[in-house]
C-alpha cells in the first residue's frame, strides 16, 4: 500500500459541508484522499509538527470524513520521528527543488515511505513536484 503525507491545508479545506461535492471538483478530490486512507488504500504518515498543525486547524469536525481522518491519525498511522531534513536533503530541498524551508517537514514525513505522496494545495508546493520526485522520489499531488 502507498504512502502518503498530507498538508494540513488539505483537511482544513475539507472539513466543511460536504453537499459542495461534484464529482471532480476540489472538495471530492479532498474528500476522495482522506477516504482512501480511511479505508486503507493509503497508509498515513505523520510527524509531531504535522500533528500539531492538524490538531490546531480543526477545532471542530464538520463530516465524517474529517472524524475519520483522525481516528486513522490515532490508531492506523505511522509516525516519523523527524519533523526536519538532514543538512543535506534541506539543502537538496530548498535549493535545487526551491522547495519551501517552513514545509520541510512535509518532506521529512515522507522520506522513507513506500512509494510516498504529499498531498498539498499551494501551488508553489506543486511547482517543486517534478524537482522533488527526481531527488527523493516522492510524489507531490495538487488538490486545490
Amino acid at each position: 500500500m502507498p504512502d502518503c503525507v498530507i498538508d494540513a491545508t488539505v483537511i482544513a479545506m475539507a472539513n466543511g459541508d460536504i453537499a459542495g461535492r461534484r464529482t471532480g471538483n476540489a472538495l471530492d478530490r479532498r474528500l476522495t484522499v482522506i477516504e482512501q486512507v480511511g479505508r486503507g488504500a493509503r497508509r498515513l504518515r505523520y510527524n509531531s509538527k504535522l500533528q500539531r498543525e492538524y490538531g490546531r486547524i480543526v477545532q471542530q469536525y464538520r463530516n465524517d470524513a474529517v472524524e475519520l481522518f483522525f481516528i486513522v491519525l490515532a490508531d492506523r498511522s505511522v509516525f516519523v520521528a523527524r519533523s526536519t531534513l538532514s543538512r543535506q536533503h534541506h539543502a537538496t530541498a530548498t535549493q535545487k527543488c526551491k522547495w519551501p524551508s517552513h514545509d520541510q517537514h512535509l518532506l521529512a514525513a515522507a522520506l522513507d515511505g513506500v512509494d510516498p505522496t504529499i498531498f498539498v494545495t499551494e501551488p508553489f508546493h506543486v511547482q517543486c513536484a517534478a524537482s522533488v520526485l527526481a531527488h527523493f522520489k516522492i510524489h507531490v499531488a495538487d488538490l486545490g
